[in-house]
């Protein structure tokens, strides 16, 4: 189920999620599919632009095909991370999107966190994505798009780079999430 609301209602609409939990129309039962973030950009045309919408989501690379993942059973610095590795949709795999006039957020549905694109870091974990933070500020912000046919692109507007699935890193970082890209390329694709 869909939700509209006014642009500026997007704050107040994510401050009231964080106090009180996700909506209920975000959660899904087992029985309930769960749309892809680009079936869902591809429905939202019929949306006013001045408008917000929000949806139960899933995100799949489309280089490896899997499903993006919130690494909950994580404890300290990985705790949240992003990271293209599912091959089922469980909790972890679900995230509530809201689509808005100046700017995106993910949420997960799982803890009602925002997505951050951790710019604090460095090296190879620079613009790392978590869902990790219960306020929502620049690293929580990003815009998606669509890059045609059941593709799309997710931008942070913190550091205005594209959202890259690391696929060639190794072990509990294959996958990986960071916002560090300036051009499209497979890595940045997404279902």
């Amino acid at each position: 189920m869909k939700k509209i609301i006014s642009t500026a209602a997007l704050l107040l609409t994510c401050a009231t999620m964080i106090l009180t939990s996700l909506p209920a129309s975000a959660s899904t039962s087992a029985a309930d599919p769960v749309p892809s973030l680009s079936d869902v950009v591809g429905a939202r045309g019929d949306v006013s632009a001045a408008a917000a919408v929000c949806d139960t989501v899933t995100i799949t690379s489309l280089a490896n095909s899997r499903l993006v993942s919130a690494e909950f059973g994580w404890s300290g610095d990985g705790y949240g991370m992003l990271r293209a590795r599912a091959t089922a949709v469980g909790p972890w795999e679900k995230f509530y999107v809201c689509f808005g006039g100046s700017f995106d957020t993910i949420q997960s549905l799982e803890t009602g966190d925002f997505v951050s694109a951790e710019l604090g870091r460095g090296g190879d974990d620079y613009g790392m994505l978590r869902a990790r933070d219960t306020a929502l500020g620049p690293w929580e912000k990003f815009r998606i798009a669509s890059c045609g046919s059941g593709c799309v692109t997710i931008r942070s507007l913190a550091n205005d780079r594209l959202v890259s699935a690391e696929l060639g890193y190794s072990g509990d970082r294959v996958g990986m999430l960071r916002a560090r890209a300036t051009t499209v390329g497979p890595w940045e694709r997404f279902h």
